[in-house]
């Protein structure tokens, strides 16, 4: 490892700020390391008084998902930005196996390398990722590098949340530059919105495990005031703070604008395209992409474990009761 990594490492592995109520942040994304709404989300959140290290993928890594290295002793490059800013790639002259689809330098790689090497002597207290250009609701959060890196982290033990700016569909069909600028002008709110909502849990949970301990009670709130390592999904709409019309708490749906479809066309090839959506049954206007898609910021509570809840569980065991191996 050269001198000048081993110091940045050793800068990113300090104590946490001079503010007492600051949070050790690791901050990642899948836009990149150098992507627009990263840089709002560290402008905000260093401005806030927390300890930012920001460690994001060194391309564009959007709609990758959990994707991460899988093949043991692959190298990745490490570069600095500037002290606490790192980005996450493939070492230069990289290519794929043959044969083998694989990917270096992902969202879940920039968090797994936050983790085990710039701060293993200071282990996050909160994971935030984004925010990402273009809403992560319905059926995108699957595909959603963004939000899968905050899973990561909830993996490993800590609570994450994600944080996405919307898109105006119907502007940026219409003017690819116009809708592209409104997302990006809209950015800047979306991230402090994001320190606002991180700010009011991290104070809920703090009073909570305060009064846990008085009462002499096991208390397993995380630094967001929520269960074991339950996080946060926040989507932001592509409007000036002043036109939003609210904040919905509400679940992940199957419905969305963004709606992804696997076509074959005329020549007979096969094309991933964009199409209208089917109108949304009244269940998937209470869901998260619809209210998005109305003018409100949505927040929607994730789980970091895969596992079904216990009661589902019991269920599987009842039914399969004495299947045999």
């Amino acid at each position: 490892m050269n001198k000048l990594l081993t110091g940045a490492i050793a800068l990113a592995s300090l104590g946490l700020s001079l503010n007492a109520n600051a949070l050790n942040i690791l901050l990642t994304n899948d836009d990149g390391c150098r992507a627009p709404g990263i840089d709002a989300m560290y402008q905000a959140l260093t401005a806030a008084g927390h300890d930012v290290t920001l460690v994001g993928p060194l391309n564009d890594s959007s709609g990758i998902a959990a994707a991460s290295v899988v093949i043991p002793g692959q190298a990745l490059a490490i570069t600095e930005l500037a002290p606490h800013k790192f980005c996450v790639g493939p070492p230069d002259g990289y290519s794929a196996p043959a044969g083998k689809t694989s990917a270096i330098g992902t969202p879940v790689d920039a968090v797994n390398v936050g983790f085990d090497l710039l701060l293993k002597d200071h282990r996050p207290d909160l994971v935030v990722s984004g925010s990402n250009f273009g809403e992560n609701v319905g059926p995108l959060t699957q595909m959603s590098g963004t939000l899968n890196a905050a899973v990561r982290g909830m993996f490993k033990g800590v609570p994450g949340v994600a944080v996405s700016t919307g898109i105006d569909m119907d502007l940026i069909i219409r003017d690819q530059k116009a809708g592209y600028r409104k997302t990006l002008d809209a950015m800047p709110a979306t991230a402090s919105f994001a320190v606002r909502v991180i700010a009011q849990a991290s104070e809920a949970g703090t009073k909570a495990r305060a009064q846990c301990k008085k009462d002499h009670q096991a208390c397993e709130l995380n630094v967001l005031g929520l269960p074991g390592v339950n996080g946060l999904n926040l989507n932001y709409p592509a409007l000036p703070a002043s036109e939003v019309k609210g904040v919905k708490f509400a679940p992940i749906g199957d419905w969305d604008r963004v709606n992804f479809t696997t076509q074959r066309g005329e020549d007979g090839i096969v094309r991933v395209n964009l199409v209208a959506p089917p109108a949304p049954t009244k269940t998937q206007q209470q869901a998260d992409a619809w209210l998005l898609s109305q003018g409100n910021a949505v927040i929607t509570v994730i789980d970091g474990n895969h596992t079904a809840p216990q009661a589902q569980q019991d269920r599987a065991q009842k039914m399969l009761r004495g299947v045999k191996p």
